[in-house]
């Protein structure tokens, strides 16, 4: 099997998604490329250089679209797989991912899906979220129980508030800390203003 060019791949399908794009009310904005390489790290770019040495890729099309007199964003999301295979967020064994609106054009949602059903979810920007994207789906992956999967991904969901919660604890000492240093320079200032007074 010869070696897969997912950087030649990845323009092909850019080219051809952007020219699949026709009228003055729709227009082509970019690509997210998404590379995933030895040890199911994940690289994100809007250039496919990153994708040399990946193994599998994620591409995130955006377009934007007038509905009467505004533009919206509209994401198309297409998987090629280690063979070159390219599937339209289809990532195989009933997963798949794509980008939907939810109640506006404007609240635009990353969704992993397990036959059919959401196991995660996700805002803009997609690429502070594809790393917990893929990591999720690669401890999922090789599963076939619903409810294990489902179980898992509560879990990995619960996971991720906790290192929120701790972050944000983190950033609330660290702001603590800052204030109590800014007092006690208060205070020194204050015994040096009452002793030249005192003078």
């Amino acid at each position: 099997m010869s070696e897969i060019d997912f950087i030649e791949l990845a323009t092909f399908c850019v080219n051809r998604y952007r020219d699949s794009l026709t009228g003055p009310r729709v227009r082509y904005i970019d690509t997210l490329f998404v590379a995933i390489v030895e040890g199911n790290r994940v690289l994100c770019s809007k250039t496919p250089h990153i994708l040399r040495d990946a193994g599998e890729c994620i591409l995130i099309h955006q377009r934007s679209e007038k509905a009467v007199t505004n533009w919206y964003s509209w994401y198309k999301v297409e998987y090629i797989d280690g063979e070159g295979c390219v599937f339209d967020g289809n990532l195989g064994e009933k997963f798949s991912l794509y980008i939907v609106s939810i109640d506006s054009f404007s609240n635009q949602r990353m969704q992993l899906s397990y036959d059919n059903r959401v196991i995660y979810s996700c805002r803009r920007p997609w690429e502070d979220h594809m790393a917990k994207v893929w990591q999720l789906y690669s401890r999922v992956r090789g599963i076939e129980s619903a409810n294990e999967i489902k179980l898992i991904a509560e879990l990995f969901k619960k996971d991720e508030k906790i290192l929120e919660l701790e972050k944000e604890i983190e950033d609330f000492r660290f702001s603590n800390r800052l204030l109590e240093q800014e007092r006690e320079q208060y205070r020194d200032l204050l015994d040096e203003i009452r002793q030249i007074v005192g003078k």
